[in-house]
């Protein structure tokens, strides 16, 4: 059995080196803490980017398909108003016929050309989220740099 001075002389120092692994835990959970912190802020910075990139994105979708709508609307009215014009003209010639023929053919071609032209328009790849995608790129190379340099 030790004696009440022996367990005074021991009891501080076992309290010490117990509150000095509690700091050191401390700081350790501290550091964490703030790690996780700056990951969850990166990664909100990162999603805020990402959803700009997809309203604009779809902002640029909404625009174009109204744009086409109104091409097909106006293009076929146009069309339409041209074929009457060219046979009211030809009617009383001996070309009508070769008139009432040529239209269509002429408006056959016009639409595989556009419909040729939308396809490769349609086939090209757009760099969707590109500044997103490079902001990644970017901060997995400063990783891989810091890691080299830390080694």
């Amino acid at each position: 059995m030790r004696s009440r001075h022996s367990l005074q002389g021991a009891e501080p120092h076992g309290l010490h080196s117990r509150s000095a692994k509690c700091r050191t835990f401390g700081r350790a959970a501290g550091r964490g803490r703030r790690l996780v912190a700056a990951i969850w802020e990166h990664a909100e910075i990162r999603l805020e980017l990402f959803s700009a990139e997809l309203a604009e994105e779809k902002t640029r979708l909404v625009n174009a398909a109204l744009a086409i709508g109104l091409l097909v609307v106006f293009a076929f009215l146009a069309c339409t108003f041209i074929g009457v014009l060219v046979l009211v003209a030809a009617w009383d010639t001996s070309h009508r016929l070769l008139a009432a023929i040529a239209l269509p053919i002429l408006f056959a071609a016009a639409a595989f050309g556009a419909f040729m032209w939308l396809r490769a328009v349609i086939g090209r790849k757009t760099p969707l989220f590109r500044h997103s995608l490079a902001e990644m790129r970017r901060d997995v190379e400063e990783l891989r740099d810091s890691t080299r340099a830390s080694s």
